[in-house]
C-alpha cells in the first residue's frame, strides 16, 4: 500500500519534503491566490468620468429615438 503524504488545509498545494524545499516551489510574491492591489485614485476617478459620459450618451440616443 503506498504512503499516504500529508495534506494541508487547501488540498491544492504540494507538499515538499527535503532539505532543498525553497528551490522547488516558487517565491511566496508569485502566489496565484495573492489579490490584486486596487487601482489609484485617479484611475477610479477617470471611470466614474467615463461612465458618467456613456449615461449621458445613452440617454440622448434614447431620447433621440422615442421622440
Amino acid at each position: 500500500m503506498p504512503e499516504q503524504h500529508e495534506v494541508d488545509a487547501r488540498h491544492d498545494s504540494l507538499v515538499v519534503e527535503g532539505d532543498d524545499a525553497g528551490h522547488v516551489l516558487p517565491p511566496l510574491e508569485l502566489d496565484p491566490f495573492t489579490p490584486e492591489p486596487a487601482p489609484p485614485q485617479k484611475a477610479q476617478n477617470v471611470m466614474w468620468v467615463a461612465v458618467a459620459i456613456l449615461v449621458v450618451i445613452l440617454l440622448v440616443v434614447l431620447y433621440a429615438v422615442l421622440r
